[in-house]
C-alpha cells in the first residue's frame, strides 16, 4: 500500500523553488502597477495560497519523496502536508469562483463559504482515515469492485478532486460565459472572453498531465519518479498572474470610469443627449427626456435636428443661449452647448448638453421671494423664540418648586410611566434605593395593588411590613419578631392612577413610614386598655367585698344541706353521687371565696398551701362535670392519662386552669361539634423551648397537660389578647374575659408554663408544663 506522492526529480525541485520564489515577489510586482491601496480579498488569499502550495511542494521533495512505508512518523508526516496541499487546491478553487464573479460584477453569494467549510472537513477526515486505518480505504467495495485497493491515496484524493474541484472549474467557466453573453458592455465582454479561454486551457493541461497522462501510462505509484497535482501547482500560478494582470489593466479601469460616467449622467437633471456624425440620436438621458417631454426611447433615432432650431451648428463645439423651443405647447429658453468627445483614436462622439433658462429665471425669482419671506421668518422667529425662552424659564420654575416640594415632603414618592418604568423619585426614595430612572422592576416583585392600579384604574391603599434590611414581611411575622424585641418597620403604600387615555395608567406611588405613629397607637391603646382593666378591676373588687359573705353564707348552707341528703341516702342510691358532687363543688366554691377575701382583705398569710398530689384526678373530676351539660355534638376523649405523675400545687387553681380551658374549648366547638381532648404525660426538656406568643419553657422535668379542640381555631390578632382580663370573643352577656386571664395568674403561681398551637378553620391545643415531684422531694 505504500505510494508515492512527491518525485525527486531535481529539476522539479528548481521548478518549485522558482514558483514559490515568484509567489512571493508577485505582490511587490502588483504593487508598483496597482493604483487602489489593496488587493481584492479573493486575488489576495489565490497569492497566499500559491505561497503555501508551493512551500509544502518543495518540502515533499526535499523531505518525503519516494515511497514510504504505511504507519512510520514519516508516512504521517507526509499525509499532514499532502492533506494541507489538498485543502489548499480546493481553496484555490474556490477563490478562482470568487474572481469570476468580480470580473462579471456578480454579486457574491455564501454557496462558497459552505462549500469551504465542507471540503475542509472531508480532507480532513480523509486525512485521517488514510493515517490511522489505510486497509480501511482500501478495502472499500463498489459494485463488487475495489476501486482503492492498488492506489488508496491517489484513488481518494482523486474523488475528493472530481468533487470539489471540478465542480466548481465547470461554474466558474459557467458564469464567465453568461456574464459575457448577457453583458452590453463591450469591455465585460471581451475582458469575459479573454479570462474564460485562458482559465478553459489552464484547467484542460492540468487535468491532462495530473490524471489523464498518468492513468494512461498505466504508471505504478510506487515508482519514485510520480508527484501528485504537480502541474496544478504550477499552473495555479498563472491563475494568479492572470486575476492580477485584470485587476491592474487599463480595461478594468476604464471600464469603472465608463460605468461611473453614466452612472452620472443619467441622474443629472440636465439634458445629455449623444449623437453621430449624420446627427442620428443614440443616448438621451433622463433629464433630456424629462425637459423635452419625450421618453428617452423616442428620442434614439431621431435626428437632432428635429429638436431644435436648424439655424444652429450642431458639429461645431459652441455654446447658445436664449434659444427658444416649443414644448407641449410652451416656449422655454433654452442655453444649449455642442462639444465633441473621444472614445477612441478613430471614434468620435457630439454631445448636446442644454439646460432650462426659463425655470432658472422662474426659480431665481422663487428663490428671492423666499428669501425675503425667509427675513420675515427669521423676525418671526426671534420674537417666538423669546417667548419660548421666558415659556421654559416659568416652566423651570414652576418644575424646581414642584421638585423642592416633593423632595421636602417627608415619605417617599415615586412616579411611575403606564410601562411600569420609573420617572421620578423624590429625595426621600433616592437615598433609600438609590436612582432607578429608566428602570423596571422585576415582575415578582410588583405587588398586585400596584399592578391594579396600573391596569384598572383604581386607588389601591394597603399597609406592608418590612424588617430593617427592606425585606417585606406577611403580618402574622411582623408580629412574631415585634413579640421578640426586633424592629419591625410599618408603611402604608398608597397607588394612585393617572387617569389619561385607556389602561395601562401612569402610576403616583407614596410611602408613608407609619412604624412610630403606629407604636404610639399601640402604647396609646395599651394604655387605654390598663386603665378599662384597672377600673373594671376596681369596680369588680368592690362588687367581690360586698357579695363574697353573701356567696360564703349561701355555699355553708348549700354544703349542709348536702351533708343532711347524704345522712339521708343510700350509697346505692343514683341521687348519692350527685349530691357528693354538689357537696365538693360547693366546698371548692367555699375555698375559691376564702382566697378572695384574702385577696381583697390582703391577708397573703392566709393562702391556700400547695401540697403533692396526682393531677389525673382533677383532669377526672372536670370531665365529670362538664360532661354533665356536655351538647350532643362534641365528644370527649381522656384515655390518655398518666396515674403515677405527681406534681406540687393548689387542687384548686388547677382545677380552675383546666375547667376554664375546656369550656373556652366546648364554646369554640358550640356550632361545629367536635371532639375535646385532654391528655396527661412526663416530659423532659434538654433545652429552654420557645414558641410564638408564649413565654420561653425553661429547661427540665414536666408533667405535660395537653387540652385539645377541634373547633373554629384563631387568628394573631386574637392570640396576643387571649390573657388579657375582659378580652373575649363571646357575644355580650355569654362572658367576661376573666377565664384565661386568671388560669395564666394561677400557672404563674404554681411554677408552671404554656404553649398554645392553633390553625384557623381547624382547632386549638394548648399545652401546660407543670414541674413534676418526684419521691425524694415528697419526703
Amino acid at each position: 500500500m505504500a505510494e508515492s506522492l512527491y518525485s525527486d526529480s531535481l529539476y522539479l525541485l528548481v521548478l518549485s523553488v522558482l514558483a514559490l520564489l515568484l509567489s512571493l515577489s508577485f505582490p511587490m510586482l502588483m504593487s508598483s502597477k496597482m493604483t487602489a491601496k489593496a488587493l481584492p480579498s479573493a486575488l489576495r488569499q489565490m497569492i497566499i495560497i500559491n505561497i503555501a502550495w508551493n512551500l509544502g511542494g518543495v518540502i515533499g521533495i526535499l523531505f518525503f519523496d519516494g515511497t514510504v512505508e504505511v504507519g512510520t512518523p514519516r508516512y504521517i508526516g507526509r499525509m499532514i502536508l499532502f492533506g494541507l496541499q489538498a485543502i489548499f487546491w480546493i481553496r484555490l478553487t474556490l477563490v478562482t469562483y470568487s474572481i469570476g464573479e468580480l470580473v462579471v460584477f456578480n454579486k457574491r453569494n455564501s454557496f462558497g463559504y459552505l462549500m469551504s467549510v465542507l471540503s475542509g472537513v472531508v480532507v480532513l477526515l480523509l486525512t485521517l482515515l488514510l493515517i490511522f486505518a489505510p486497509e480501511a480505504v482500501a478495502g472499500i467495495t463498489v459494485l463488487g469492485m475495489h476501486p482503492f485497493e492498488k492506489a488508496p491515496i491517489f484513488s481518494s484524493f482523486a474523488v475528493a478532486y472530481i468533487l470539489f474541484v471540478a465542480p466548481f472549474g465547470f461554474l466558474t467557466v459557467y458564469q464567465l460565459l453568461r456574464g459575457t453573453l448577457h453583458s452590453l458592455d463591450a469591455t465585460i465582454t471581451q475582458t469575459g472572453a479573454y479570462m474564460v479561454s485562458c482559465y478553459a486551457v489552464l484547467m484542460i493541461l492540468a487535468v491532462l498531465f495530473d490524471f489523464v497522462i498518468p492513468i494512461a501510462k498505466h504508471f505504478e505509484t510506487g515508482v519514485g519518479s510520480f508527484h501528485f497535482m504537480v502541474w496544478h501547482q504550477f499552473l495555479s500560478l498563472f491563475l494568479a498572474v492572470l486575476g492580477g494582470q485584470y485587476y491592474t489593466s487599463a480595461r478594468f479601469r476604464d471600464k469603472s470610469a465608463y460605468w461611473f460616467l453614466q452612472k452620472l449622467i443619467s441622474k443629472i437633471e440636465d439634458g445629455v443627449i449623444y449623437f453621430d456624425d449624420r446627427g442620428k440620436i443614440e443616448f438621451a438621458n433622463y433629464g433630456a427626456s424629462k425637459l423635452l417631454g419625450q421618453s428617452a426611447a423616442s428620442l434614439c433615432g431621431r435626428s437632432i435636428k428635429s429638436l431644435f432650431p436648424p439655424n444652429l451648428d450642431f458639429f461645431r463645439e459652441t455654446v447658445y443661449s436664449d434659444v427658444r423651443v416649443s414644448i407641449d405647447g410652451e416656449t422655454h429658453v433654452l442655453k444649449i452647448h455642442f462639444f465633441k468627445c473621444r472614445q477612441t483614436l478613430m471614434t468620435v462622439l457630439n454631445v448636446a448638453f442644454f439646460t432650462d433658462q426659463s425655470k432658472t429665471l422662474l426659480l431665481q425669482q422663487n428663490i428671492k421671494t423666499l428669501n425675503e419671506q425667509y427675513v420675515e421668518y427669521t423676525h418671526d422667529l426671534v420674537r417666538y423664540q423669546d417667548r419660548l425662552n421666558k415659556e421654559a424659564r416659568v416652566k423651570a420654575e414652576k418644575e424646581n418648586v414642584l421638585n423642592t416640594l416633593i423632595n421636602a415632603l417627608p415619605f417617599r414618592v415615586w412616579y411611575k410611566s403606564e410601562l411600569g418604568v420609573y420617572q421620578t423619585q423624590n429625595q426621600m426614595d433616592l437615598d433609600k434605593r438609590g436612582s432607578r430612572g429608566g428602570a423596571r422592576d422585576n415582575p415578582d416583585d410588583i405587588s398586585e395593588y400596584e399592578t391594579d392600579a396600573r391596569e384598572k384604574g383604581e386607588v389601591k391603599v394597603y399597609t406592608s411590613f418590612e424588617t430593617v434590611d427592606g425585606k417585606e414581611i406577611s403580618q402574622d411575622e411582623a408580629n412574631r419578631l415585634a413579640k421578640n424585641g426586633e424592629l419591625v418597620q410599618t408603611f402604608d403604600n398608597m397607588y394612585i392612577p393617572i387617569i389619561q387615555g385607556t389602561a395601562p395608567y401612569k402610576t403616583l406611588c407614596l410611602k408613608v413610614d407609619m412604624t412610630e405613629q403606629r407604636r404610639l397607637e399601640q402604647e396609646r391603646n395599651m394604655l387605654r386598655e390598663q386603665k378599662f382593666i384597672h377600673s373594671r378591676l376596681e369596680e369588680l373588687g368592690t362588687m367581690c367585698g360586698a357579695f363574697a359573705h353573701d356567696y360564703n353564707n349561701i355555699l355553708g348552707s348549700q354544703i349542709g344541706f348536702c351533708e343532711l341528703a347524704i345522712e339521708m341516702l343510700s350509697p346505692d342510691n343514683d341521687a348519692y353521687e350527685l349530691v357528693c358532687e354538689a357537696k365538693k363543688a360547693a366546698e371548692r366554691g367555699k375555698v375559691s371565696i376564702a382566697e378572695l377575701l384574702n385577696v381583697i382583705r390582703g391577708n397573703a398569710n392566709a393562702a391556700t398551701p400547695a401540697m403533692v398530689f396526682s393531677p389525673y384526678m382533677i383532669i377526672e373530676d372536670v370531665v365529670k362535670k362538664i360532661s354533665l351539660t356536655l351538647p350532643p355534638n362534641i365528644v370527649v376523649h381522656s384515655e390518655n392519662l398518666d396515674k403515677k405523675l405527681k406534681i406540687k400545687g393548689i387542687v384548686a387553681s388547677l382545677d380552675r386552669i383546666i375547667s376554664n380551658m375546656a369550656n373556652n374549648a366546648i364554646f369554640a366547638m358550640k356550632q361545629t361539634g367536635g371532639t375535646l381532648t385532654f391528655g396527661l404525660s412526663p416530659v423532659t426538656l434538654e433545652t429552654q423551648l420557645v414558641t410564638p406568643y408564649a413565654p420561653p419553657v425553661p429547661a427540665g422535668d414536666y408533667a405535660k397537660f395537653e387540652i385539645a379542640d377541634t373547633g373554629s381555631g384563631m387568628d394573631s390578632g386574637t392570640l396576643e389578647r387571649i390573657f388579657a382580663p375582659f378580652f373575649t370573643t363571646k357575644a355580650p352577656g355569654e362572658g367576661l374575659g376573666l377565664g384565661l386571664s386568671s388560669a395564666l395568674r394561677l400557672l404563674k403561681e404554681g411554677n408552671a408554663y404554656f404553649t398554645v398551637q392553633t390553625t384557623l378553620g381547624e382547632g386549638t391545643t394548648f399545652y401546660l408544663y407543670w414541674p413534676l415531684e418526684t419521691e425524694t422531694k415528697e419526703d
